[in-house]
């Protein structure tokens, strides 16, 4: 991002004095914000300190547009539901935004429930109602004015609706078909500068550039790191996640011609005080949580053995059940977690289950991904699992919907005798769809052979692990897992 500050400083020398005057447009850009207190052990991002920013260019008139991901996933929004979020975004003064995937995770009542709390709309140009009308309340576009310019702005996404649960009256469109038809619209509306905010891949949304000559600018979500591409003269701006970063945007509309943008990346550290007033908002949910956090999900009928010595050896029945949820909702052939995630080193009793039971047991934040693997390379993830086994090392693997043996006695990376997905024995050469959490996928605990798997869940479409299993208990009302002979030790 360097590198294009360095362009953008360069290109304004280039282009002199004639463009040395206030812009007319400020944009103020962020995507995929899942906390509003700080992130990184405080050093970057939160709700107080883009306030704070906002204020700074309060003067400019910014306009303030998200490009969606915001209600989940996170521990506050396994409570609150995404009410947070958008509590700060109206005391931020945002002015649109678009859906991202995750505004549909708790179901269409509660997507519908925050469009109407919010006071910006939610643009939706292509996920349709049964009606042809945008889903949950959203409008197909917005015209406004703003500062003297005719801004048109449309909200477009990839087809990651099979992996939300948006409900089945949720339908999509292509999202350069419904570009192709709405930018003339805002064309023949006086829109000076037509603006597509998108939550899609930046291949998506290079696909969509170069397909839609009439846009000026996408400002895009889905991707978490800050990135940006100019194709077909159209620039794809993602600003990052978590308000790391900030997107500051200078548009200078050019009759005829596309619209000259200048970027830069606001960088979000403990050097940006906190807003004051914000950061009273922030507090006042982070208060709330606790309390929120004693809603019982569910019963346990059995005691539920958390210990170390229990999920970083042997199969466990609280590790069973963890896996069950997992597999339940990925739909996957079988699922693997490590014991490492399993935290707590401690039993808890038959009784209610609370949602600060499971966020205890399941602390990091991890997400549930599913990925495609052959027989061979699930073997692989198997003997990772018991590698260290005598070592009593979290990579030991807690699994649902196959059942292994395995004797420690014999060398690394032989010690997996027999495996079976369901009652099928393991076909080294077959694909199976495999849930995991996202630090193995991405090669924790030596499970390399994850890393580059193809995803059928990736983690920028993934739900809280802890949001999974209380789903999972809830909807089942009261769990007793037991060892079932999943894993065996000879």
């Amino acid at each position: 991002m360097r590198g294009w500050s360095s362009f953008a400083i360069g290109l304004m020398l280039a282009l002199g004095m004639a463009f040395a005057q206030q812009a007319p447009l400020t944009i103020l850009h962020f995507n995929d914000v899942y906390e509003i207190q700080p992130v990184d052990k405080g050093k970057r991002g939160g709700a107080a300190r883009i306030a704070t920013l906002v204020d700074q260019y309060k003067a400019l008139k910014p306009l303030i547009l998200f490009s969606g991901d915001a209600l989940s996933p996170s521990v506050m929004s396994s409570v609150f539901k995404g009410e947070q979020m958008i509590a700060v975004f109206n005391q931020l003064g945002l002015n649109a935004a678009t859906y991202g995937n995750h505004e549909f995770d708790f179901g269409p009542t509660v997507t519908q429930q925050r469009v109407k709390e919010s006071k910006f709309p939610w643009i939706s140009t292509n996920i349709l109602g049964p009606d042809g009308k945008p889903v949950d309340g959203a409008v197909p576009w917005v015209l406004l004015d703003w500062n003297g310019v005719k801004v048109g702005l449309l909200g477009l996404a990839d087809n990651w609706l099979d992996l939300t649960s948006a409900g089945p009256d949720a339908k999509y469109q292509d999202f350069i078909k419904a570009a192709q038809q709405t930018v003339p619209e805002l064309k023949a509306k006086g829109a000076q500068v037509i603006i597509a905010l998108t939550h899609m891949t930046m291949a998506d949304d290079e696909q969509l550039a170069a397909s839609v000559p009439g846009l000026d600018l996408i400002l895009g979500g889905h991707d978490h790191e800050p990135m940006w591409k100019v194709v077909n003269g159209t620039l794809i701006w993602k600003t990052g996640s978590d308000w790391r970063n900030l997107g500051l945007l200078k548009v200078y509309p050019m009759k005829g011609l596309k619209a000259l943008v200048i970027p830069q990346e606001l960088v979000v550290n403990a050097k940006v005080a906190e807003q004051p007033a914000m950061k009273a908002l922030v507090s006042q949910y982070s208060d709330q949580l606790s309390k929120g956090l004693a809603a019982v999900v569910g019963e346990a009928k059995v005691p539920l053995d958390a210990r170390e010595k229990m999920v970083r050896a042997q199969e466990a029945p609280l590790g069973d059940l963890i896996a069950d949820a997992m597999r339940a909702y990925t739909k996957a052939d079988v699922a693997i977690t490590n014991g490492g995630g399993i935290r707590t080193d401690r039993v808890y009793e038959a009784g209610p289950i609370t949602k600060k039971d499971i966020l205890s047991i399941l602390p990091f934040g991890n997400t549930v991904i599913s990925l495609k693997l052959t027989g061979e390379q699930l073997k692989a993830a198997l003997e990772n699992g018991v590698s260290q086994v005598e070592k009593g090392a979290g990579r030991f693997p807690q699994v649902s919907g196959l059942s292994f043996t395995y004797d420690p006695s014999r060398p690394v990376g032989q010690r997996v005798l027999e495996v079976k997905v369901g009652s099928e024995p393991l076909n080294p050469t077959q694909t199976y769809v495999v849930a995991t959490n996202d630090y193995m996928g991405n090669g924790g605990d030596g499970y390399s052979m994850l890393k580059g798997a193809p995803r059928v869940i990736a983690e920028n479409s993934a739900p809280l692990m802890a949001q999974v299993v209380m789903d999972y208990i809830q909807a089942k009302g009261s769990v007793a897992p037991q060892v079932e002979g999943r894993i065996v030790k000879k």
